[in-house]
């Protein structure tokens, strides 16, 4: 009876482990599928760690049991490694040459709370002044004024640009470099949007697209919604929050589909020899939008960082959406997310950069 019995479970762990392996492959790879194209599949890839750590406490399971089958899980690991790689790349710090400058992106959510604050104490202003920064692209860069900004930052970021939104949202980039343009990347929206610059850096002019891409338009009930579905996937309750989470994904990965189509049409139109793709994208690595602009740019935190580096710091998002990429010809040291600096709803990134 008891070898029967064990014969059992030893079929259903196998069987659920290999389902588990299948899932965390197809999750792997729906970020090739175009979010316009195939709605219903696109918030898969955010399941991915689910499956992704399911996956290691089976091999850790199977160590102690049979260890030969740890090999499902490892097999499974291997075909998923592009993606794994970038939701948690390992790379080691390196020393950085002489003349790598740095870049930092920011959504400052308005530079946070400031009302009980004189403007010049603002953490969020201040840690941008500190940062030691050669560029700087902000994303809902609103509320500060400008006569506080320029008192602030002139001495520091003498070129500064401010692009408002048709919503009154602002994207800014300070730069110690001169900035001698910038345009609009048209696309549909209303609250988000791309501007690209051309900054001039020695004889090099490099090409700084800031972006703020679609967002989810989550509302803080919508996370508490989140929350109870991860704690409680099995709860009766869940299954209408479930399906209106769902809806809102997918809508918002249909339209941010379409900007980062956009960007990267833009960015082959440019033509510049040295690009800079920075801010947030509001989507997780393992997604259309991620997986477009990097099959022209380079992740910068994928090739030099270490770690999940989740970018967004509420409600349980463990994802990096906030980027810096950049063009084959730029190499990139020492990525890093910031995650000490609480002040806005995300942490800053940053990473220096060498022109090859």
């Amino acid at each position: 009876m008891f070898k029967e019995l064990k014969k059992v479970l030893h079929f259903l762990f196998t069987a659920v482990n290999i389902v588990v392996v299948i899932a965390m492959i197809l999750c792997s790879y729906t970020y090739h599928l175009n979010s316009r194209d195939y709605p219903d599949y696109s918030y898969w890839g955010m399941l991915l760690p689910l499956f992704l750590a399911a996956s290691v406490v089976f091999i850790l399971f199977w160590l102690f049991v049979h260890w030969r089958y740890i090999l499902i899980s490892i097999v499974g690991i291997v075909i998923c490694f592009a993606s794994i790689r970038d939701y948690i790349p390992i790379n080691f710090s390196s020393k950085m040459p002489v003349g790598a400058f740095k870049v930092l992106s920011y959504n400052v959510m308005g530079f946070g709370d400031f009302s009980e604050t004189p403007w010049e104490e603002n953490g969020i202003l201040n840690y941008i002044l500190r940062s030691e920064a050669d560029i700087v692209c902000l994303q809902e860069a609103n509320n500060i004024p400008l006569a506080t900004l320029h008192q602030s930052s002139d001495s520091i970021f003498p070129y500064v640009n401010i692009d408002s939104l048709q919503s009154g949202v602002n994207l800014m980039l300070l730069s110690k470099y001169p900035i001698i343009s910038s345009e609009q990347i048209r696309y549909e929206s209303s609250s988000n949007g791309s501007f690209a610059s051309r900054v001039v850096r020695g004889s090099d002019t490099i090409l700084v697209v800031n972006n703020h891409f679609e967002s989810y338009h989550l509302v803080d009930k919508d996370k508490d919604d989140y929350k109870s579905i991860i704690r409680n996937p099995d709860d009766e309750d869940n299954e209408e929050k479930y399906e209106l989470l769902v809806s809102k994904l997918k809508n918002a990965n249909y339209t941010r589909a379409a900007q980062a189509d956009s960007v990267a049409q833009y960015i082959e139109w440019a033509r510049c020899k040295y690009v800079l793709c920075m801010g947030d994208f509001n989507a997780p690595t393992n997604s259309y939008t991620h997986y477009r602009l990097t099959r022209l740019l380079n992740d910068a935190y994928t090739r030099s960082g270490c770690g999940i580096g989740f970018s967004y710091n509420r409600a349980g998002m463990y994802f990096r959406i906030d980027n810096i990429l950049v063009s084959e010809n730029i190499k990139a040291y020492n990525a890093k997310v910031d995650d000490y600096s609480k002040m806005s709803d995300h942490y800053p990134i940053y990473s220096w950069l060498e022109l090859q």
